[in-house]
C-alpha cells in the first residue's frame, strides 16, 4: 500500500461512515456465512476540488463508497481492490488510473491530477465489483464475529459515479501562505497559519539524538568519539549577535573573596570532567536541562542513578522563566518530536524528554516523559541501539531508525541480516494514552518495531575474519545508503587512549538504503586501504557531508586531513599540509583532529587557536580566522601560557560557525580575556564575540534554536542566552502648544526591554533601564551591563528616525538622530505650517534587537496680530500731540474772546 498524506476523513463525514459502519454491524448475522451468497449494492461517490481551476493547476480526486469492507483496519490490508478514475480531457483524451488497493479503511481513495487545457473534464469513478474471500474473522477488528466471517463468499455490486471539472486559463486564487516572516519581536506558539515561519524556528534535540554529538577523536568507552564530529544538524537557528536575553547563575561562582583560599581564586567551573551544564535541549521554545549538585559530576551521571545529580528544569528559552523543575525527571539523553500522519491523527506530537538507561548486560531503555510537565509517560525497554549509536538515523517525520547488522548463525556458519528499527512503531499514536503494557512498559524489541529484516548473504564471505561480531556502521543517512568499516584502524598504540597497536588493512564500504539504486542490503561499493606510511594511526571518520558525498579521517601524529568520496571509496584528496602544532591535543584523547563537515567545507578548530576552513570535494584551503589582525585573531599574549587562546567549533548552522574558547583543565584564577566567539562560515568573518570561558572541552554544554544560543560561562558560573531581542521606543514634542515660528524639540529613548535587564543587579544598576547598544558595541556593553565590566568609553548608540504628519496629511521624514549612552535621542525642528502635528520616532532594529517606534503630538497656533504702540511723554517735554492740542485750545479761547467782544460792541450802539 502507498500511503497518502490526504485524507478525506472529515468530522461531517467520519460521522456518517461511523454510523454507517454502525448500521453495518446491526446486519451482521450472528450466525456463519449463508446461503445463497448476498449480492450487496454498493454506492459510489467522486468529488474533485478546486472546481473550476486554473490551467496547471493541481485537482484532488476523492473516491468512495459508502460501504465498509469487513475487516479493513489499519493494521492490514484487507480492503476493496481495482478503484478505477477514467479523466477524459476536453479534447477527448482518456486516460485511466487503477488502484489495486484502496488506502483507507473508510473505503475512500485520493489522488491529484494536473489538467494542462481549458475547458470542461470528465472524471468518472468505477468499482468493478469484489467477491468477499476473506475466511477467517479478523480478532483485531471492530467488526470481528465468532466464527466464519458472514460475508464470505458474498460479492459487493459494482457502481460508479462521475463529475465534471471546469478548466480555465487564468489560475484560481493560491492558497494562504500565511503571515511574511516577522520584522518585530516574536514568540511561540507560532501561529499555525505561520507555516513559512519554520526557517527562524527550530530545535536543538540533544547529544543522542541521530545528527548531534560532541566529542572529536576515536571510539572511547565513554562513546563515539571520531575525527569529524557531529555539531551540525542541519536545521539549528543561532544567534547573529552576543545580545544577552537573560543569565542565570547554575551555582555558586565567579571570585571567592577574602583570604582564606588563595587570593583572587574562583569557585569550581567544571573541568576537567565534571560539567556543570551538560547536554541542554530545546523544543518548542522550551530549555530543558538537569541542574548539578555540589561537586559532583552532572554531566555524565548515569540516567536512573540515585544521585549525583538534581531536578531537571524547564524553562523559557527567551525569558528564562521557569515552567517546571522536578526531581523524578533524570540526566536527559535526548528529545524528541514525531510527525504523525495516520486516517485519524496529523501533527507532531508534543515534546517528549528521554533519558537513557544502560544496565550491566548492555540493555537499553528509554524512559519517556512529558516535556510540557516533566510527568513520566513510560518505558521502552530493548532498545537496539545504545546512546550515540552512529547506526541510528533520523527518519524523514522526525522518527529514529536504527540499523542493525546481526548473525544469527555461528561463527563457522554465519547467517547475517540487516533491520531497519523504527522509533514510530513503538507508539500506536491512534491510542490515548501510550499503548504501554504492565506498569507502563513497552517492549522496543520486538519484531513489530522493526520495518524490515532482510538477509545479507554477502557479508557471510566479505567478513570471514569478524563473523562474531558486526561491522562497525560510521554513519547512515535516510534513504540513502551506511557507511561501514570492519578491520582495526591502523595504530602505533602509543599515547593513544583506548587504542592498540595494529597495521593491518581496513576496509570502508557502503550498503545501500535507497531502492532506486539498487536491492535494500546490497554493497554499493568496498575499499580497502593499506596503512600510511610511517607508521601512522588513523582516526576513525565521523559525519560525513551527505551533500558533496564526502567522508574524512586523520592521521594522529602528523595532524593531516585525509578525504574520501562517499560515491566510490576512494581518496579524493589528502593527506593536506599539517595544522598548528598545539592542534594535536584536539580532543580528550591526544592526537585527534576537531573536525566538521558542513555547507561543502571542513572545519577544524582546537589547541592552536585557528579556525580552519577547507573545501571538503578538493581539501583546498579556504580560509583561516583567529590568526590575523584586530576581528581575527585568538591571541592570549601573557593572559594564556601557551599563547593563542584554545578555541573549538561547539555548534554551526545558519551559515555561521560558533566557537567557544575552551581547554582540557582550567587552573585558577581563571585565565583572563577568553571568548565566545561567531565566524561567518562562508567567508571567516568575526560576526560577534563575548566574554566567557566554557569548562567541557567536549562540545556538549551548548544548543541553539529559535536564533538564540545558550551555553555555561565559567567566569561567573552562569547560563547565558544571547539572541535578538526586544525593544522599546518613547518619544515626547515640547512644547506640545507652540506659537508659529517657535522651535519644538522632540526628544525620546530606545530601551532593551529583554528579560535579563529585569534581573536584580541590572535592575539596580539601571533604574531607569538599559539603553539600547548599536551591534559594533555589544560585547563592550553587555560586559557592562551583566559582567561588571567598565563602563565603555566607545559606546555608540542606533539610529532613530523622525517623521511627521502635519496638518495638510503630508507625511514627511524631517531628520535621523542618533541614541546615546542613556540611549537618549532628541532633534529641534521648526515647523513650517500651523496645525496639528504627529511625530513618529522608529527604530528599524539591528541584528542585537528587533524595532519598535512610538508617537506624540503637538499643535503650532497662528501668529497673534500685530497692536500699533502707543508712546509714553516723556516728562517735561512736549509732545507734538500735545503742541497741536495747545494750539486748537487757543483757537478756541480767541474764537470765544472774538465773539464777547462782538456782541459788548453791539450793546454800546444806541
Amino acid at each position: 500500500m502507498q500511503k497518502t498524506k490526504k485524507s478525506f476523513a472529515t468530522i461531517a463525514i467520519a460521522i456518517l461512515l461511523m454510523i454507517s459502519m454502525s448500521a453495518s454491524i446491526m446486519f451482521i448475522p450472528s450466525a456463519n456465512a449463508h446461503t445463497p451468497a448476498w449480492k450487496i449494492p454498493t454506492y459510489a461517490y467522486i468529488w474533485a476540488s478546486p472546481n473550476p481551476v486554473g490551467v496547471d493547476q493541481t485537482v484532488s480526486v476523492y473516491m468512495w463508497l459508502t460501504n465498509i469492507y469487513y475487516g479493513a483496519a489499519l493494521g492490514n490490508d484487507i480492503r476493496f481492490q481495482n478503484y478505477e478514475l477514467t479523466i477524459t480531457s476536453p479534447t477527448g483524451t482518456v486516460s485511466t488510473q487503477t488502484f489495486p488497493t484502496v488506502y483507507d479503511t473508510t473505503s475512500n481513495q485520493h489522488t491529484d491530477f494536473v489538467p494542462d487545457q481549458v475547458g470542461t473534464y470528465n472524471l468518472t469513478f468505477t468499482f468493478p465489483g469484489q467477491v468477499y474471500t476473506q475466511t477467517t474473522p479478523i480478532s483485531a477488528s471492530l467488526f470481528s464475529a465468532p466464527g466464519p466471517n458472514p460475508y464470505t463468499n458474498d460479492t459487493f455490486l459494482p457502481s460508479s459515479a462521475s463529475t465534471t471539472v471546469t478548466v480555465q486559463q487564468m489560475p484560481i486564487a493560491n492558497a494562504l501562505s500565511g503571515a511574511p516572516l516577522p520584522t518585530s519581536y516574536w514568540t511561540r506558539p507560532i501561529y499555525g497559519e505561520n507555516t513559512n515561519w519554520y526557517s527562524i524556528a527550530s530545535n536543538w534535540l540533544g547529544l543522542d539524538a541521530p545528527g548531534y554529538g560532541g566529542w572529536a577523536g576515536a571510539q572511547s568507552a565513554l562513546g563515539p568519539i571520531v575525527s569529524g564530529g557531529a555539531m551540525f544538524p542541519g536545521d539549528a537557528v543561532g544567534s547573529q549577535t552576543s545580545h544577552v536575553m537573560w543569565t542565570k547563575p547554575l551555582q555558586s561562582g565567579g571570585v571567592v573573596g577574602g583570604t582564606d583560599v588563595p587570593t583572587g581564586d574562583t569557585y569550581f567551573d567544571g573541568s576537567a570532567y565534571l560539567i556543570r551544564y551538560n547536554n541542554p535541549i530545546i523544543m518548542d521554545g522550551m530549555l530543558y536541562y538537569t541542574e548539578p549538585i555540589g561537586f559532583a559530576n552532572s554531566g555524565f551521571a548515569l540516567a536512573g542513578a540515585p544521585s549525583g545529580y538534581g531536578p531537571t528544569v524547564c524553562i523559557n528559552l527567551q525569558t528564562g522563566q521557569q515552567i517546571w523543575s522536578s526531581n523524578n525527571v533524570p540526566v536527559l539523553s535526548f528529545g524528541y518530536i514525531q510527525s504523525v500522519d495516520t486516517p485519524n491523527e496529523h501533527g507532531v506530537t508534543p515534546p517528549i524528554l528521554i533519558s537513557i538507561s544502560t544496565d550491566f548486560t548492555g540493555a537499553t531503555t528509554w524512559m519517556c516523559y512529558d516535556g510540557d510537565t516533566g510527568n513520566w509517560i513510560c518505558n521502552v525497554t530493548n532498545v537496539p541501539s545504545p546512546a550515540g549509536d552512529p547506526s541510528r538515523v533520523m527518519g524523514p517525520d522526525g522518527n529514529y531508525l536504527a540499523y542493525v547488522l546481526a548473525n544469527s548463525g555461528s561463527a563457522t556458519k554465519p547467517d547475517w541480516t540487516l533491520a531497519e528499527w523504527n522509533s514510530s512503531l513503538l507508539f500506536a499514536w491512534d491510542v490515548l494514552p501510550f499503548p504501554a503494557g504492565p506498569q507502563g512498559i513497552i517492549n522496543g524489541g520486538s519484531g513489530s518495531d522493526y520495518d524490515w529484516n532482510i538477509s545479507i548473504p554477502w557479508l557471510n564471505s566479505e567478513n570471514p575474519n569478524s563473523m562474531t561480531s558486526p561491522p562497525n556502521i560510521i554513519a547512515g543517512n535516510y534513504n540513502d545508503g551506511l557507511l561501514c568499516e570492519y578491520g582495526t584502524y591502523p595504530s602505533n598504540g602509543e599515547n593513544t587512549l583506548f587504542s592498540t597497536i595494529s597495521s593491518t588493512p581496513y576496509t570502508y564500504f557502503f550498503i545501500n538504503l535507497n531502492a532506486s539504486n539498487g536491492a535494500i542490503g546490497q554493497v554499493l561499493w568496498s575499499n580497502t586501504l593499506n596503512p600510511p606510511a610511517d607508521n601512522l594511526t588513523v582516526v576513525p571518520p565521523g559525519t560525513p557531508d551527505w551533500k558533496t558525498g564526502v567522508f574524512v579521517e586523520c592521521y594522529k601524529e602528523t595532524m593531516q586531513w585525509v578525504g574520501y568520496s562517499l560515491d566510490t571509496g576512494k581518496k579524493i584528496w589528502g593527506p593536506l599540509a599539517s595544522q598548528q602544532a598545539l592542534d594535536y591535543y584536539g580532543s580528550p584523547s591526544s592526537g585527534n583532529l576537531a573536525g566538521q563537515l558542513a555547507y561543502g567545507r571542513l572545519y577544524s578548530s582546537a589547541y592552536g587557536g585557528t579556525l580552519y576552513c577547507y573545501s571538503d570535494s578538493t581539501g583546498q584551503l579556504l580560509w583561516t580566522y583567529g590568526n590575523g589582525g584586530t576581528g581575527n585573531s585568538t591571541n592570549a599574549g601573557f593572559n594564556y601560557p601557551y599563547g593563542d587562546y584554545p578555541t573549538f567549533i561547539n555548534a554551526i548552522g545558519n551559515g555561521i560557525v560558533y566557537l567557544i574558547t575552551t581547554a582540557h583543565t582550567w587552573t585558577t584564577p581563571i585565565y583572563k580575556g577568553a571568548l565566545a566567539r561567531a565566524v561567518n562560515a562562508t567567508t571567516g568573518k568575526e560576526i560577534w564575540t563575548i566574554s566567557s570561558i566554557t569548562a567541557e572541552f567536549t562540545a556538549t554544554s551548548y544548543a541553539m534554536a529559535d536564533g538564540y544560543n545558550t551555553w555555561f560561562n565559567g567566569y561567573d558560573s552562569s547560563i547565558y542566552v544571547v539572541g535578538r531581542g526586544p525593544s522599546e521606543t518613547s518619544v515626547t514634542a515640547s512644547p506640545s502648544v507652540a506659537t508659529y515660528g517657535d522651535n519644538v524639540v522632540i526628544s525620546g529613548t530606545v530601551m532593551d526591554i529583554s528579560a535579563g535587564t529585569t534581573q536584580n543587579e541590572q535592575a539596580a544598576d539601571f533604574p531607569h533601564g538599559v539603553p539600547v547598544s548599536s551591534d559594533a558595541s555589544m560585547a563592550a556593553w553587555m560586559g557592562y551591563v551583566y559582567q561588571q565590566q567598565p563602563e565603555p568609553n566607545n559606546f555608540t548608540g542606533i539610529p532613530v528616525t523622525l517623521s511627521i504628519l502635519d496638518s495638510n496629511g503630508n507625511y514627511r521624514t524631517i531628520g535621523t538622530v542618533v541614541t546615546d549612552e542613556n540611549g537618549a535621542f532628541h532633534l529641534t525642528w521648526k515647523p513650517d505650517i500651523t496645525g496639528n502635528f504627529t511625530v513618529y520616532a522608529s527604530f528599524a532594529g539591528t541584528n542585537g534587537y528587533y524595532g519598535s517606534n512610538a508617537e506624540a503630538f503637538f499643535n503650532i497656533m497662528n501668529a497673534q496680530p500685530t497692536t500699533a504702540p502707543t508712546a509714553t511723554p516723556l516728562s517735561g517735554v512736549a509732545t507734538q500731540n500735545t503742541l497741536e492740542y495747545i494750539g486748537i485750545a487757543i483757537i478756541i479761547v480767541i474764537v470765544i474772546i472774538g465773539v464777547v467782544l462782538a456782541i459788548l460792541v453791539t450793546r454800546k450802539r444806541p
